[in-house]
């Protein structure tokens, strides 16, 4: 259970420093190239394993790591311009509604049960997310913007059911830090290939602080994707537990964190989302 805990900490920390980068105006690409640089480094150093070489192209986890890889660049841009032209509370639904992706996935491709007060439980972790995250502000966009927060909603659940099935089919919990830092490798790649044609299109330059907020978001980021794989290896802990837990455990701590930090007051809405969040962590636990 400890491991559940880690990841909702780890993730919850890195929408906190992604906040910081507004306020300190960091080059959101920049640093997110070198925060994928950082986790993979460091998901080899606490291995103690080398750098995956020729012979990883045989592994059956390999090229699983290279689709997430550049699947994850896709998602940021995805996520950066939603975030823009439709707003981040919208952006923000669209991407905790998705653990429905997963949940149905589950049920219908890994033999998973749904029912009782489980069933009753993730319903509620879904409308509590809508409600702890739902804007104070009625949004203004363009409707025909809104295919973004319809890509994010399935790329989203897409992932974190290719993850699942790579940890159920592809890998044993000794390959983990090895898959790891190969999609977080691959996501640097990705990204380093996208820096240097804006570098050779706008003439933008590198900046230090990027590479300092990098490294904040890179540690976390890591810990995040590792101690996921570990809480969906739980014996007996089925992924339609762990994916809603996961999401409305993000949802009440981020929710704490923002009043702590950002002294951001959430609305009557807001607070009675939090409230049913909690609801539904006990029913889906009891489930």
């Amino acid at each position: 259970m400890i491991d559940l805990i880690l990841c909702i900490v780890s993730t919850t920390l890195l929408f906190v420093i992604l906040k910081y980068f507004n306020q300190y105006k960091i080059e959101n690409l920049q640093a997110i190239t070198v925060n994928y640089v950082v986790a993979g480094t460091l998901g080899l150093l606490l291995s103690g394993q080398s750098l995956p070489t020729t012979a990883a192209f045989g592994e059956p986890w390999f090229w699983g790591a290279v689709i997430m890889g550049g699947f994850f660049i896709v998602m940021f841009s995805l996520l950066a311009l939603s975030s823009q032209r439709v707003g981040v509370g919208i952006t923000s639904v669209a991407n905790k509604m998705s653990l429905v992706i997963p949940v149905l996935a589950g049920v219908l491709f890994f033999g998973e049960t749904l029912g009782g007060l489980k069933l009753l439980g993730v319903v509620l972790a879904l409308i509590s997310v809508a409600l702890a995250i739902w804007p104070q502000k009625e949004a203004q966009f363009d409707p025909k913007d809104l295919y973004l927060p319809v890509l994010i909603f399935f790329g989203s659940g897409s992932l974190d059911t290719f993850l699942n099935y790579m940890r159920e089919y592809r890998m044993k919990e000794e390959h983990f830090a090895h898959f790891s830092a190969m999609l977080f490798f691959v996501a640097a790649t990705f990204g380093m290939v996208a820096i240097l044609f804006r570098k050779l299109k706008h003439k933008t330059e590198f900046e230090r602080k990027s590479v300092i907020a990098g490294i904040a978001l890179g540690v976390p980021n890591y810990f995040s994707i590792y101690f996921l794989l570990k809480a969906l290896d739980i014996p007996n802990l089925e992924s339609t537990v762990i994916f809603p837990i996961v999401n409305v455990g993000i949802v009440l701590l981020s929710t704490v964190l923002a009043f702590a930090l950002f002294n951001e007051r959430p609305s009557r809405v807001n607070l009675a989302g939090v409230a049913l969040a909690a609801l539904s962590i006990f029913l889906i636990s009891r489930g």
